[in-house]
């Protein structure tokens, strides 16, 4: 018994010229291709690829501590620069900082920050010998709201205040509350 080959007849297609030819091919445009890309992303922006510049980060709106915590985390040197009021943020908080985020800083660059010192303080206006309904349309216009009150005796009128806690002049945060004093009118004689 004869065993037979089963043989393709021609040539094995990985040893053709015309085969060789086309990889050859391909291999050139892919590596033309990566040097090309490597040339430009270094003529476009040589900087980064060098460097250990980061991009600044947004601490707005951060407790003071974190925000100092992040920046140095990435190398950069917060500095703060002092509080401003702000009634829009609490106290403590980041409402500035110098460079804006997304700028991209050399290591060991300072970022100035400003903190929220809370809510601005509004005088308290002066409301004694008022009638009620006025001092509370002056408090209103004030930023102040008319908190406790308290009636006591004496006085020519009722309704009139008689004193309020904290009295005139003295700050208060927009919308506190304050105290008063309102006479109930005369005593009645005994």
């Amino acid at each position: 018994m004869r065993a037979r080959r089963h043989t393709s007849s021609g040539v094995p297609l990985l040893e053709s010229a015309a085969w060789r030819a086309f990889l050859r091919d391909i291999g050139l445009i892919a590596l033309t291709f990566v040097v090309g890309y490597g040339i430009s992303v270094l003529w476009l922006s040589p900087g980064t690829v060098f460097t250990k510049d980061h991009s600044l980060p947004r601490v707005l709106e951060m407790g003071q501590a974190e925000a100092r915590r992040s920046l140095t985390e990435l190398g950069f040197r917060p500095r703060l620069d002092g509080e401003r009021h702000s009634d829009a943020f609490p106290r403590g908080t980041v409402i500035w900082q110098d460079p804006p985020e997304g700028t991209v800083l050399p290591p060991n660059s300072v970022v100035q920050l400003i903190v929220s010192a809370g809510p601005s303080l509004v005088a308290m206006p002066d409301i004694v010998g008022m009638s009620l309904s006025q001092a509370t349309k002056i408090m209103s216009a004030a930023g102040v709201r008319v908190g406790s009150i308290d009636t006591v005796a004496g006085g020519q009128e009722p309704g009139i205040v008689l004193a309020s806690r904290p009295s005139a002049g003295v700050g208060r945060p927009r919308g506190g509350a304050v105290a008063l004093v309102v006479s109930r009118g005369p005593e009645p004689s005994r």
